[in-house]
């Protein structure tokens, strides 16, 4: 999203881990973390006229059926700013095996693109997905649709009426013990690389939204694609991507209305996204990442790595490597999404080049 590398990515879902890829790069050190056992379940190609497929998300239907909805890239480019389109895969038997064909689930309805998916079902039983459209360089907005019994989506709700350059990662709409829904935002304005960071704000459901207050800035730090996460003890973590090796955190106590003051974590990163989950039947979390490694001539998105924190997320207490030890220097591996099944699995997708891969894993071996 925010100053993206112009690699071809894939999104895909599997249980709780990340793809590998089998190449090894000369000079490469091993990873110094465990390996993290996994099984790709799902691997979503790219083309001449589909070079990329990236940012998506998983769901469970009333069937059981799982959904996986995803941003596919068409005529050539996959730039940031290129022409895509939200399609899907869907799976019937716990992600072990996946639909063959992709579905579109929305057409390309803005003058740029449409990306960036979240998929959630709402304690009122409601189907969701928000999407980022992009009409232009300095506007790309959220909007939000619920699934209809068909399986097509309705009217679209804008979140933000005004023009303006809003970044969303995939995955990353929140819904809170007391029903109120967060998304957080990296607001862009031109020529800036540091985005303005709040959360938008519904507590109807997604009838109506108001804007929250806004991080404070950290000085000569560049903040970036926020994530949000509820702790067992109700308040709001949300983690940012910044340039100082590392994420930063910040937390709220009033439902995500205003923040306490940002602080480095104890999660190293290079300048990329991590994803911060709560484990099922756990105060503690799961965070998904690329950890910072200071090789010469990576791309700092080689690796990526599957942590257990403690509930107040300020402690380490399992790393595991979720790609090859010794890593392939011209992949990227980011974006990720994670569906967790109930039975002890979860589904993870990576939104990487040259493709898309899902994973399925057992929390156990965390």
């Amino acid at each position: 999203m925010a100053r993206l590398s112009q690699t071809v990515f894939k999104v895909l879902l599997a249980a709780l881990v990340v793809f590998a890829f089998p190449a090894v790069a000369p000079g490469a050190e091993p990873s110094p973390w465990p390996w993290m056992p996994k099984e790709n379940v799902l691997t979503i190609p790219t083309g001449p006229e589909n070079r990329r497929n990236s940012e998506g998300d998983f769901v469970l239907l009333d069937d059981g059926t799982i959904l996986c909805v995803y941003t596919r890239y068409y005529g050539g480019s996959g730039h940031d700013n290129a022409t895509a389109r939200l399609m899907s895969r869907a799976s019937t038997d716990g992600g072990n095996t996946w639909t063959s064909e992709d579905k579109l689930e929305l057409e390309n309805e803005g003058k740029l693109n449409v990306m960036s998916v979240t998929l959630r079902r709402l304690a009122d039983g409601r189907v969701v997905m928000f999407y980022l459209v992009k009409d232009a360089v300095d506007d790309c907005r959220p909007y939000m649709r619920v699934r209809r019994d068909d399986g097509t989506w309705g009217e679209r709700v804008c979140l933000i009426e005004e023009p303006s350059y809003n970044v969303v990662n995939n995955d990353r709409v929140i819904q809170l013990a007391d029903g109120r829904l967060l998304v957080p935002v990296s607001r862009h304005r031109a020529g800036t690389d540091s985005g303005e960071i709040f959360c938008l704000i519904s507590d109807d459901g997604g009838e109506t939204w108001h804007r929250g207050g806004t991080l404070r800035p950290t000085e000569g730090v560049i903040y970036q694609e926020p994530g949000l996460c509820e702790l067992a003890d109700g308040r709001i973590l949300m983690n940012v991507r910044t340039d100082s090796r590392a994420q930063y955190f910040a937390y709220s106590t009033d439902g995500g209305q205003t923040w306490g003051a940002a602080f480095k974590s104890c999660i190293d990163s290079p300048r990329s996204p991590t994803l911060i989950k709560r484990l099922p039947g756990s105060d503690e979390l799961l965070a998904i990442g690329n950890p910072y490694l200071p090789i010469p001539g990576s791309n700092d998105r080689v690796t990526m790595t599957i942590e257990r924190l403690s509930p107040d997320g300020g402690e380490i207490l399992v790393r595991k490597t979720m790609e090859h030890p010794q890593r392939q220097m011209n992949v990227d591996w980011m974006y990720p999404a994670v569906c967790f099944l109930g039975d002890g699995t979860a589904l993870v997708g990576y939104f990487c080049g040259p493709g898309a891969y899902v994973y399925k894993i057992n929390l156990s071996d965390l």
